[in-house]
Order: structure tokens, then sequence, then C-alpha cells
């Protein structure tokens, strides 16, 4: 049961107490693109003061080596930035690469920033910073440590935190260029959380027999900021509005979890048909992808923005590879295409298939993807009304709102009653 604020730390009652303190150490960069920990920092940020420590990062630029800490949208992002000349940045990227030559980063010869990952030669000093960040903020107020990466599982001894949280939003160990400790790491993590997450159905079967404390939370939505795709005086975007419709679109992370083979059989199957993919590219040579005259790539788009491009879609895909990486993903946009009420077109994706199998189309190949989107375009007035119906239902169960509110709750009973005890 919640605990009210004023019994988690003294002096709140009069309204002199500060909030708690929550440290969440994250893989990915806050400005990258708005996920699960963007959209459940940015909401417990109204009853913790929330310090959002990122991988430490390289760029080419003038020479810098620094920690600081900015704010954003309710919390505070703690940055360790190395700076440093065309031949400095790419010897870093070397150092960086795993045994068989890759970078979780795509690589390009124009790219100009990347993660130094947490196993870097960073590392140490980012520890120390952070250390020093949080001995400066912490006084005697309950401090919370929410790992969304088993690699920092040392934050746990080094900050000794009053409760300890792992949120599992990804099979981290299926992804490409996953460093090697990371398996060893999670049953390190797992023996000292106090509570673990699980992201989606997959990722929670998987771990609830491994924490006697799990709880299933799947990604949620912003009902309103995507509904917004819905408004008529909303303009698509001038890269997206002048293409040929119809237009297939999906947006996201374009990864080893993408499915280019099947994109581009797809383009090929239907030249008359745009298919667009918005967003960074990671893990993927850029040389490598793949190129047709109806294939169009409009880069990273800021999440403020993602309703308009929604708004030009005529159908939604979700074109995952159907592989190791993508058997516990659960992917947050499928609730943002069904906002703007748009047809959903995916691979079979399990957690996809789980949670909101009556209302996307889903395919095997190539072949069946292009003819479920055929079947979305020509779907009847009938036929759209009961979707968008059964559409409105899921999306009234699945709001950040409500899975941040839960959360706070157990958060706040766990600690409560370690703090009482």
């Amino acid at each position: 049961m919640w605990r009210d604020d004023r019994e988690l730390y003294p002096g709140a009652e009069h309204g002199g107490g500060q909030k708690p303190l929550l440290v969440c150490v994250c893989h990915i960069w806050w400005d990258f693109v708005w996920q699960r920990p963007q959209h459940l920092m940015s909401r417990l940020a109204e009853h913790f003061e929330v310090l959002y420590v990122e991988e430490p990062r390289i760029e080419i630029g003038p020479d810098h080596e620094g920690f600081e800490v900015t704010p954003r949208v309710g919390v505070e992002v703690a940055q360790l930035t190395y700076r440093g000349d065309h031949d400095r940045f790419w010897r870093w990227i070397d150092e960086t690469r795993d045994p068989s030559g890759g970078h979780p980063f795509a690589v390009s010869k124009d790219i100009r920033s990347a993660s130094l990952m947490f196993q870097s030669f960073a590392q140490p000093r980012l520890e120390r910073e952070v250390v020093e960040e949080v001995r400066r903020r912490r006084g005697s107020r309950p401090l919370v440590l929410w790992l969304y990466t088993p690699i920092v599982v040392r934050f746990v001894e080094l900050l000794e935190p009053d409760l300890v949280v792992y949120d599992v939003m990804d099979e981290l160990t299926a992804f490409r260029h996953a460093p090697v400790p990371l398996r060893e790491r999670e049953a390190e993590l797992l023996s000292q959380a106090d509570l673990v997450f699980g992201g989606g159905p997959s990722l929670y079967e998987s771990k609830r027999d491994r924490h006697p404390d799990v709880h299933l939370f799947p990604s949620g939505v912003d009902q309103e900021h995507f509904a917004r795709g819905l408004d008529p005086d909303l303009q698509v975007p001038e890269e997206l509005a002048r293409l040929p419709r119809p237009v297939v679109g999906f947006y996201g992370v374009i990864d080893e979890r993408t499915d280019l083979a099947l994109l581009v059989a797809a383009a090929d199957q239907r030249p008359d048909r745009s298919w667009v993919m918005i967003g960074p590219f990671m893990k993927i040579e850029l040389d490598a992808l793949p190129r047709r005259p109806n294939l169009h790539y409009l880069g990273k788009q800021e999440y403020r923005d993602l309703p308009a491009f929604l708004k030009g879609f005529d159908v939604a895909m979700m074109p995952f590879a159907v592989n190791e990486s993508t058997r516990f993903i659960s992917p947050t946009k499928t609730l943002e295409y069904m906002a703007a009420h748009k047809p959903i077109v995916s691979t079979a994706i399990p957690d996809v298939i789980s949670l909101y199998g009556s209302v996307v189309r889903f395919a095997d190949d190539a072949e069946g993807f292009v003819a479920q989107v055929e079947a979305a375009l020509g779907e009847s007035p009938q036929e759209r009304e009961e979707r968008v119906r059964i559409a409105n239902q899921l999306l009234g169960r699945y709001s950040w709102d409500t899975i941040a509110s839960e959360i706070r709750g157990l958060i706040g009973d766990r600690l409560g009653t370690k703090i009482s005890g």
C-alpha cells in the first residue's frame, strides 16, 4: 500500500522537507529518443528529485573533458563528455568496438558523436563524479537507485541506496555488441534489487522466477500527445507531405531489430507505395542501407513533432525482424499509433500479439506484410470503427500517468517499510 510522502522523509509534513532523491542510470541518452525511461522519470520527478545518469559520450570538437549536470523536463541529466579532433574521436571509436569490429552506434564518415558505453576507460571517472554529486545532494533523505542495465550494478555498492529498482525494458543480452559480462552482472543485480519491473509480458515471465518482487508494467502511452495526429489543423511536415500517397510509415530506432530485407522486398513489391522510416540508426553501417526510389529515410525527429509525422501515415508499420533480439520487445509505438487511429501492420512479435492482437495485423514475410498493408488500406468504415473502438479500450488501460502512479506506490511502500524497519 502507498505510504504518503510525509511518512518517507523527515520534515515533509511541515513543508520543510525535501523530496527523496532518485538516481537513474540508463544506457539511453536523455535527448536521444523519448522512450520508457524519459516517460517514467519525467513523471516520477513530481515526487522525487531525479538525477538521470547517461553513458559517457565522445564528440568531435574543441578539446574538452568534463562532467556536468543540466536541467531537462523535470529532471537533471548528468553527462560526462570527451571532445577532441577528428583523429582522436576515431581512436575512441576504435577502442569501443567489440571483438567482431562492431559498434553500437551507426558508424559512417559523417558521425560526430557516439556513446563510450559504461565499460569504457571513462567509467571510473563517471563513477567518481556521480558519487560526489549524490553525496552533495543526498543529505539525510532517502535515496532510490534505479538501473536500466546490469552493467552498472557497481553503483549499488558505491551509492549505498535505501532502495534498488531494476527496470527491465529490454533483454540487453540478446542485443548485438552486448557486453560479455552482462549475464553475470544481471544475476548480481537481481540478488541486490528490492523491486524488479518487467517492461512487457515476455520480460516479466523471464524474470518472475528469479526475484521475489517482480511486477509487470508494459509500456504505456501519452494519449493526448499522439491524439494530436487527429487534429485537422495539424500540418504534416513537408518532407513527408510531398511523398506520393499512400504512405506506410514507421518511427523509432532503426537497428538490428529492423527487418531491412523484408522492408526492401515490400518496397519492391509495391513501388506505388511510399515506405517511410523515421528515426536514428544504431549498429548499422549506413552505407549498407537498402535504397529504393520509394523507400525513404527521414532521420531522427523530435518527440514533440512525431504526431505531425504520424498524421501523414496511411498505415503505421512495425517491420521488426523475428529473432532473439526481438523475442522480448514490447514496442511503445504500438499504442502511440493507436492514439492517432492508424491501422497497424507488424511482424509476429510475441508481446504485440499477446497485448494488442485484437487490433494489429500480422505477417510472417514480405508477401504477407504487403497483403496486410493492402487490407489495412482497404478496410471498410465499419471495420475502422470497430478497430478504433477496441484501440480506445486498450489506450484507456495503458497510460504512462497510471503506470508511474502505480510504480510510485510500490516504491513508497517498499521504501517506507525499509526506513521504518
